[in-house]
């Protein structure tokens, strides 16, 4: 069988990480997530807890021009800031994970990073606002006021990250292969769409 790379971006409350792992599972592929921020610091030699505290965030302004005016913030790196080296770890990572096999990865600008690979396919998962509102309240134990302020910090948080490290607009169909809504039909049918489309 072909190489098979399925990259899922997804708005916060999709149900996009159990649809990624779903997938994975019925393929009997790896599936990366937060498992990309080991390989990462495995790789790289970074700390874990440095990768997390970076993961998927656009570059802080404020901490960037502190670290620019310094030029260097390790011996050997010279003008790289923090949140480019985690950056750049994270996509050492993608490509380390993708050079080994087929494997689903969710998020971390993967679709991007693999842009130029065969048998990449790129999905994005979305949702109406109240079915991840609520699917929010109840995975994280949040009021509904501080689920409606999640949703709206955490997209904007992914659409900056992947704005600032691609040439593509965060969650624009141009950008993918397959645009899939969970709320219509639930996580399952998602995740049969996926798989009917993989077949080709």
């Amino acid at each position: 069988m072909a190489e098979l790379y399925i990259t899922i971006g997804r708005q916060f409350g999709s149900g996009g990480r159990e649809i990624g792992k779903k997938v994975a599972q019925a393929l009997e592929i790896p599936y990366y997530d937060k498992e990309i921020l080991a390989v990462a610091a495995q790789e790289s030699g970074l700390s874990h807890e440095f990768l997390k505290s970076y993961d998927e965030k656009p570059t802080n302004s404020f901490l960037y021009s502190l670290v620019m005016g310094q030029q260097r913030i390790s011996p050997g790196m010279p003008g790289n800031t923090v949140e480019q080296l985690a950056a750049n770890a994270q996509r050492e990572a993608v490509l380390s994970v993708a050079a080994k096999g087929s494997c689903v990865i969710v998020g971390r600008c993967a679709d991007y990073i693999l842009r130029d690979k065969p048998g990449l396919v790129r999905v994005f998962v979305c949702a109406g606002h109240d079915a991840r509102l609520q699917r929010v309240i109840h995975r994280d134990g949040v009021t509904e006021k501080e689920a409606e302020e999640k949703l709206r910090k955490m997209d904007k948080t992914r659409a900056s990250y992947y704005s600032f490290h691609t040439d593509r607009k965060w969650g624009a169909a141009e950008s993918y292969d397959l645009c899939v809504s969970s709320s219509l039909h639930g996580v399952d049918a998602a995740v049969r769409v996926i798989l009917e489309f993989c077949k080709g």
